[in-house]
């Protein structure tokens, strides 16, 4: 009886062990490459995720890989910018495995195992950060920067440089820094940019200023010649009236001297008033009932 115990629990660990050495599972995010006696095809990719069959261990290999993005980051490295400039900057890479056709593939036969690709990256990456060589410290810094199309320049070397099987997806810039010797230079530039700016602001406002000067000037010259031609209107119309008034006057100039008087009375003697003046002098004459009131002024009593 114990025989055969030990014969069932035998047969069962040597089934464990075929069925273990004749499948294998592949991630939802991993491809496989399974190689048969160590050689490969386009039949060896494996991209269904799930439990897969295969010959036993002998015979077949299965290697997978992480089909997820990776990150690569780069260590500083001191590029000379296209005016001469010296930086440090510190890029990073998003990458993954080329999925399509024969991409994993290609990158089973380049890497064969993810670390073998980093460290290849690596040395890519750090050599296409100098793509940033290509543009002026100014470009980099300047308000419409142009730190974008040095990041498009990185990648589109390292999209030239890298294996088949690597599709690089993105790289940009984490950290730009100054050397001790650029950053003189930088205070430099910006302190003379600030003084240009300056300047264009003064030229700006004076030349408002004038403007607003030379339309006060031009309205105040408008409005000072309509004024003077009203003002010659008016006193045009006040000399045809005074005209008309000298006219009628002349006709009985005694009657125009007696309604003067009368008027210069009357003025003179709307407020409470005491006055003593001499009765002999016109317009008071009229006030002396013994006066001849039809006599001219200057004539005696």
């Amino acid at each position: 009886m114990k025989k055969k115990s030990a014969i069932v629990v035998g047969l069962i660990v040597v089934g464990v062990l075929m069925l273990f050495s004749t499948t294998f599972s592949v991630a939802y995010n991993e491809i496989a490459i399974r190689s048969r006696f160590g050689k490969v095809d386009e039949h060896s990719i494996v991209r269904e995720p799930g439990l897969h069959f295969r010959l036993p261990f002998f015979a077949d290999s299965i290697h997978t890989m992480d089909t997820r993005l990776q990150l690569l980051e780069s260590p500083q490295e001191t590029v000379q910018t296209k005016d001469g400039q010296q930086v440090v900057v510190r890029g990073f890479l998003l990458w993954r495995v080329d999925t399509d056709g024969e991409g994993p593939l290609n990158f089973y036969e380049a890497y064969p195992q993810m670390a073998d690709a980093t460290g290849s990256l690596q040395t890519q990456f750090r050599d296409a950060l100098n793509a940033i060589g290509g543009f002026t410290l100014n470009e980099l810094l300047d308000a419409d920067s142009k730190l974008p199309e040095a990041e498009a320049a990185v990648l589109a070397r390292m999209q030239e440089n890298v294996h088949e099987g690597v599709s690089p997806v993105s790289a940009g810039i984490s950290r730009l820094v100054f050397k001790e010797s650029t950053t003189g230079e930088v205070t430099r530039r910006m302190r003379a940019r600030r003084d240009t700016l300056a300047e264009n602001e003064k030229a700006r406002g004076a030349a408002e200023a004038q403007r607003i000067r030379s339309e006060a000037k031009t309205t105040s010259e408008k409005i000072m010649a309509f004024a003077s031609q009203r003002a010659q209107e008016i006193r045009t119309q006040g000399e045809e009236h005074a005209a008309s008034y000298l006219a009628q006057m002349n006709e009985d100039e005694e009657l125009a001297v007696f309604l003067i008087w009368l008027d210069t009375l009357e003025k003179a003697l709307s407020e409470n008033t005491t006055i003593m003046l001499d009765m002999d002098q016109a317009p008071f004459h009229l006030l002396d009932p013994t006066a001849d009131p039809t006599r001219t002024l200057g004539a005696g009593k």
